[in-house]
């Protein structure tokens, strides 16, 4: 009896200092934290409305930034989304992520919203169906113009303003995002982009070498102003950008060429590796409201994917032109796509701009 004793009061020990070493590292009886981990574009997101989700939900934001589509990619191939629950990729980065098993299909009996979208932004070629992205803004791309400079000279809005050297006597801003580069270069030369075959990539290649010059700069959210201090009158930009100075400078317009153009549509999407699915349509349900997207256009310019009356925008007047285009100038515009390696576009960019 004595040694079975002693033996029970080893293992009550040894359970004793078992328990000790690894009982606090158990989340048995700790609640977890309610929080979400978004990986966004810098300015994009106000900070008041995440505030106000936060303390209205009890649910915590961590977010963190990148700046190109690129580092997006990076990091998310890098640790296969692990610690990040929502992403905000551009429509072509949508596809790629999706292509590497990194993104989670949208449940969309969970979104309250969904019929309040634009149609026009739903069931893209980077998406069909929107399997994994759900559009949260989007802006165009075209000319921005000093309408002063260009008021005794004959003036169409085409993509030749920036690239047939026979009509360019003046200095130009142009985009410093190679795939944006090549994707309009692409439309000037040959129409709406379907393929860049290899000869078509050289003719890419000699035209934006061609090109360097008369571009004063590379330049994306800079591109503007420009414009505004007159070293250029002409500058590729976006709506969102242009926006920025027309508060400044009367004479600055936008157009969009006659051939066309492109938009962007950021985007919502769930990380893979993510668990926190109940916390990320609370917030997106939280998010997708009239006013809350009011707020993040007269903020940041982007045109809102939640359709909004208009009248109720504060509009310059090339703003209104642009949302009241007819279905065949929608049809006009293109989203860009990764139609070459990105290494190969990225040698490209390279060269170019150390001609």
């Amino acid at each position: 009896m004595k040694f079975i004793r002693r033996l029970i009061i080893i293992f009550l020990w040894i359970l004793l200092i078992f328990v000790a070493l690894y009982f606090p590292s158990w989340d048995i009886f700790t609640p977890k934290e309610k929080s979400i981990n978004i990986f966004a574009w810098g300015d994009v997101l106000l900070p008041k409305v995440l505030s106000d989700f936060e303390h209205d939900t009890g649910i915590k934001i961590n977010i963190s930034y990148y700046s190109t589509n690129e580092e997006l990619q990076v990091k998310m191939q890098a640790t296969h989304g692990v610690g990040y629950d929502l992403i905000m990729p551009t429509g072509y980065t949508v596809e790629i992520l999706s292509d590497h098993h990194l993104l989670k299909p949208i449940d969309h009996t969970k979104i309250s919203f969904w019929d309040s979208l634009d149609p026009f932004l739903l069931n893209r070629s980077f998406d069909p169906d929107n399997r994994y992205s759900i559009p949260f803004e989007w802006e165009i791309y075209g000319l921005g113009i000093d309408r002063a400079f260009f008021e005794n000279r004959p003036f169409t809005p085409s993509w030749k303003t920036i690239f047939d050297k026979e009509i360019i006597d003046y200095r130009i801003a142009f985009l410093n995002d190679p795939i944006e580069a090549v994707g309009i270069s692409s439309l000037y030369l040959f129409g709406a982009p379907k393929d860049i075959t290899p000869q078509k990539f050289a003719a890419i290649k000699k035209l934006l070498i061609k090109q360097r010059n008369w571009v004063e700069a590379y330049s994306d959210f800079r591109a503007p102003y420009f414009i505004a201090t007159g070293n250029c009158p002409i500058a590729v930009t976006t709506n969102s950008y242009i926006r920025k100075v027309c508060m400044l400078c009367e004479n600055i317009d936008f157009v969009i060429p006659k051939e066309g153009s492109f938009i962007t549509i950021e985007n919502f999407c769930i990380s893979n590796a993510s668990t926190k699915e109940k916390y990320i349509y609370t917030f997106l349900n939280y998010l997708y409201n009239k006013q809350t997207m009011k707020d993040h256009f007269e903020e940041y310019g982007f045109f809102p994917a939640y359709k909004i009356p208009y009248e109720e925008l504060t509009l310059y007047p090339h703003e209104k032109k642009l949302l009241e285009m007819t279905p065949e100038e929608f049809n006009n515009l293109h989203t860009f796509k990764n139609l070459v390696p990105q290494q190969k576009v990225r040698d490209l960019w390279v060269e170019v701009k150390s001609f």
